[in-house]
């Protein structure tokens, strides 16, 4: 069943997170995060359920640049291994376009890792180019 998250699923998505995306951060923060961007408009989270428990899950933002039209920004698209394969990840694809529509976004944009081959496949089969490779930075302002 899709629906959109709940602050109750954090449970749930903590264990995506850890097991099928390799994010591997504390249970308390991962649910203190989810209840946050579950507040902000800009944000869309849905989840795909199946007996009784969170199996997949898509995050998406809005994205506001000076130098395009709105767009969406997929932030994280993952479910759990034993149901791959089943059509959950092109139905939570779906819903975010559906969302961005409603929100009047010109596009959807996403990153993905570059040796994540068989998700590159995945977003082909399902209408997504890539445009560019490109390098990820990070500083951290945590000493």
């Amino acid at each position: 069943m899709l629906r959109l998250c709940e602050p109750t699923d954090g449970l749930n998505i903590w264990q995506i997170n850890c097991e099928d995306l390799g994010y591997e951060v504390p249970l308390d923060l991962c649910e203190s995060q989810l209840k946050k961007v579950l507040k902000n408009p800009e944000h869309c989270i849905f989840v795909y359920e199946c007996d009784g428990q969170v199996v997949g899950y898509i995050h998406a933002q809005r994205y506001d640049v000076t130098y395009a039209n709105p767009l969406v920004n997929v932030l994280g698209l993952a479910v759990k291994k034993a149901y791959r394969r089943n059509g959950i990840g092109g139905l939570l694809l779906l819903m975010v376009e559906d969302w961005a529509r409603e929100i009047g976004a010109e596009g959807i944009r996403l990153n993905s890792g570059a040796r994540r081959t068989a998700a590159h496949a995945f977003y082909e089969a399902w209408g997504y180019t890539c445009r560019k490779e490109q390098r990820n930075y990070f500083k951290s302002l945590i000493d």
